[in-house]
């Protein structure tokens, strides 16, 4: 029996929904009104659910969706809800914020808009960043609304690279352009408050004689090694202004850089108009520009992202419970995945500690190319070198420390320090509950945890496991295809 789908709401990407559906054999119903009033959801394998600039209603109705499902029903399977939201803040909320449990136990639902869709398009590294790189990635939104920030924060998510590790000067750059983007600023700091405590930025004017008008040092700046591998400026200035023309020039030119410019306004008629400002340099150095516009294409109903992101969960939980159970100083890690274990595994995690993976699932093609492999390499296991394995790891902890620090983390002061030191296995837990991490720190300065395992464990077992896990997912993926 084919397996049956239900879309509800009238969004234009419903077509799209409909054809990738139909495309592996699913029956497809659709309705264009967004209610459940006469719809029986336990008659359907998946559900798509897309929010018509009522995000508030949208969310309102998973409640009344997982009280009629039935997992039972179903095998055991829980209902896959896709989630189509307007705006970035409830994107954020769902991020960031886990369901009830009343409908955790029932369905899975991935939130998601089209617009954070098309931010996964950028590509930051076009040339693979290795470990004796001289270049730094550096992204100029241009900018300063929601999509701009979801931009940055996408960019600072999964921008992250090994030559940071031999030399910390060399930090992806995110440059936001935007006529107030001192006065913007404020307010995109304040959200991201830990992030910007422990990161360089700037603000700049160009006309002004004095071009710098301030310049902030992390808070540990001096005292603790550096540990936020990307550095950021506002930039308050226009497309065709003079000054910000030639230092795209010179950003253009310069062999250091690995330049990207993203047009972010919502608008879709001043993008191409400011793409058109932008100097010619620029295209004559085959710099990528990205110009957004409303995308009804894009989203893949497959979730191939999320089942990265259940290996790559898989392969940490195998890290947690082997060397927890008995740490002996030999690193132990999966060396198959199980993928009824696996389904497990994801089951009990919240919506933050999904993203968590996911946002790890969406570094593994640069931590690959980082290393000399890429994705048609996938589909055949091979060995990562330990002089690889310890230099992706450090990588992965940059990255989940600036996703930590996005999440609303901070680190500890140095009182807080000395506190969970004198009775780690208590305190650790304790202040982490507070959103105070003790490892939000330099690789090269962890300590060990509460057994007195050094916690670089799991980031050495991830590393280790990237064969592993991009296997799995390439052998998933052409069963999917």
């Amino acid at each position: 029996m084919a397996k049956r789908v239900i879309i509800i709401g009238n969004h234009p990407v419903a077509e799209s929904l409909k054809r990738q559906y139909e495309a592996r054999g699913y029956h497809v119903e659709q309705t264009k009104r967004l209610s459940t009033e006469g719809i029986d959801c336990n008659a359907y394998d998946e559900l798509c659910l897309l929010s018509d600039a009522n995000d508030d209603m949208a969310v309102a109705m998973l409640q009344p969706i997982a009280a009629q499902y039935a997992p039972a029903d179903h095998g055991g399977r829980k209902l896959t809800c896709h989630l189509l939201l307007e705006t970035l803040q409830t994107l954020r909320m769902l991020q960031t914020t886990d369901l009830c449990m009343a409908i955790r136990q029932k369905a899975d639902v991935y939130p998601f808009t089209m617009a954070e869709v098309w931010c996964r398009s950028i590509v930051t590294d076009y040339r693979p960043v290795t470990l004796q790189s001289e270049q730094h990635v550096h992204v100029v939104v241009f900018g300063m609304g929601q999509l701009a920030e979801m931009v940055a924060i996408h960019v600072a998510l999964v921008a992250h690279y090994p030559n940071y590790v031999r030399n910390h000067t060399l930090r992806t750059r995110i440059t936001m352009v935007d006529e107030q983007a001192i006065e913007r600023s404020k307010a995109f700091v304040g959200r991201y408050q830990h992030l910007f405590d422990n990161s360089y930025y700037r603000l700049v004017k160009p006309r002004d004689e004095k071009a710098v008008v301030a310049l902030h040092h992390p808070v540990y700046a001096g005292k603790r090694e550096d540990f936020v591998d990307v550095e950021w400026e506002f930039v308050e200035a226009e497309s065709w202004d003079a000054e910000l023309r030639d230092k795209l020039k010179l950003w253009a030119r310069d062999e250091r850089q690995l330049l990207s410019i993203v047009m972010a306004s919502e608008d879709a008629d001043s993008n191409t108009a400011q793409a058109l400002c932008l100097p010619s340099e620029l295209y004559e150095q085959a710099i990528p520009i990205y110009k957004y516009s409303p995308q009804t294409e894009g989203y893949d109903v497959r979730l191939p992202l999320v089942r990265m992101a259940k290996n790559v969960n898989y392969v940490y939980d195998c890290c947690y419970e082997e060397n927890d159970r008995a740490w002996s100083g030999q690193l132990r890690y999966a060396t198959e995945i199980d993928r009824e274990a696996r389904e497990r595994s994801w089951d009990r995690l919240g919506n933050v500690k999904r993203m968590s993976s996911i946002y790890n699932a969406m570094t593994i093609p640069a931590k690959m190319r980082s290393i000399g492999l890429g994705e048609e390499d996938w589909d055949r296991f091979y060995d990562i070198p330990q002089q690889d394995i310890e230099l992706l790891a450090e990588v992965e902890h940059n990255r989940w420390s600036v996703e930590e620090l996005i999440l609303g983390f901070r680190p500890c002061t140095d009182e807080e320090q000395e506190a969970i030191a004198a009775d780690v296995k208590t305190q650790k837990g304790r202040y982490k509950e507070r959103k105070i991490h003790y490892d939000l720190r330099a690789y090269n300065d962890l300590r060990p945890d509460g057994t007195g395992k050094p916690v670089q464990v799991y980031d050495r077992c991830l590393s280790a496991c990237l064969p592993l896990i991009a296997k799995a997912f390439a052998d998933e993926e052409g069963g999917e295809a």
